[in-house]
């Protein structure tokens, strides 16, 4: 399998961000990605002004954050934005971006409530839908801001590191939950605006807000394909849309340590179950979690762990129908969280 790393939800100029483009991809070199993804409010500009696409070997798939009643959700793959920008409903929304082909992810699904710094979010409660693709299980952002207040801004800006605790567990087990009746792909993401704070209303910059330099080296999104990418921009987007609907993804912090290499699947006899992947229950299956570093593995079922190990492997023979995915530690700080392997 071939391990793609990126960013998933970053805003630029476009909307309410506040680098350009250009300066986003010269930061997702220097991170070493392989894709991005531009999510900018309510449009499709980027794309417009030629800028999806390859940028010296940087995939740049531009994307688009939309309202979904009091919600927000991401949108991929989307020609045109037509009928999709004042939508009845949260379902309404749903079904729009899914009739013109579109994958639909919830984004910053648990509730922040910080007026001081203009940002309420209500979190995400229409579990019931079964119209959205996935969602993200880790909003660096969001985990950021969970503890910011004025007296700590300047150690959440020079240290932000110290402030990061890891996906909601509410919002884990809503995944797990949910995945016992359907597929439900996990992203990590950034919602990230690099924010710049001036010294005068037109003076120097006085403070950068999560610079995407730095936001691009924590949470990524891991793709696995089982093909490479082949350098042709339309062919290489279509097929990370595919690796993300399918769940062939997993998520981590690679502040800790890049992640390149982690795997989990599972097996029978002679045929591989992938992240995302189904498989009736019954039979044996063997699943196998492959680290890069040696790290605390689990294995769990329905959100509860059956099965641990400190290192590089962990292996387990399971029967039972349930929701199979594997987390990893490194110095008991989250680092990794796969997507699900089904046994229905």
């Amino acid at each position: 399998m071939h391990d793609y790393k990126g960013c998933i939800h970053i805003h630029s100029t476009y909307s309410d961000g506040h680098a350009t483009v250009p300066e986003i991809l010269r930061a997702a070199r220097e991170a070493r990605l392989d894709f991005a993804v531009l999510t900018d409010h309510a449009t499709l500009r980027a794309r417009d002004d030629g800028f999806g696409g390859w940028h010296n070997g940087v995939l740049l798939d531009v994307a688009v954050e939309l309202e979904a009643g009091e919600h927000h959700c991401i949108a991929l793959g989307l020609e045109g934005l037509d009928g999709l920008l004042r939508p009845a409903s949260t379902e309404a929304a749903f079904d729009a971006i899914r009739r013109h082909g579109g994958l639909v992810f919830v984004v910053h699904p648990h509730p922040v409530r910080k007026p001081l710094f203009g940002v309420w979010v209500p979190g995400w409660a229409d579990w019931h839908l079964e119209s959205f693709h996935g969602l993200e299980i880790w909003p660096y952002m969001h985990d950021w801001i969970r503890q910011l207040h004025p007296w700590n801004l300047r150690s959440h800006c020079r240290h932000p590191d110290r402030w990061i605790a890891g996906p909601e567990r509410d919002i884990l087990a809503r995944w797990d939950a949910v995945g016992r009746r359907r597929r439900l792909v996990g992203i990590g993401s950034l919602d990230n605006h690099a924010k710049r704070v001036p010294f005068r209303r037109w003076g120097p910059t006085l403070l950068e807000v999560l610079p995407h330099a730095y936001a691009f080296s924590t949470v990524r999104t891991h793709v696995l394909s089982p093909e490479p990418f082949s350098g042709k921009a339309a062919d290489d987007t279509r097929l990370l849309h595919r690796l993300l609907a399918q769940g062939q993804c997993y998520v981590s912090y690679d502040l800790l340590g890049d992640a390149t290499g982690f795997s989990f699947q599972g097996s029978r006899g002679s045929a591989t179950i992938p992240m995302g992947g189904e498989a009736p229950a019954g039979e044996p299956v063997e699943l196998c979690v492959t680290s890069p570093a040696e790290a605390d593995i689990r294995l769990l079922r329905d959100g509860a762990a059956i099965a641990s190990a400190r290192g590089r492997e962990l292996a387990a023979s399971v029967t039972s129908p349930g929701v199979y995915r594997a987390e990893a530690e490194l110095d008991s700080r989250p680092w990794v969280f796969s997507n699900p392997i089904y046994l229905r």
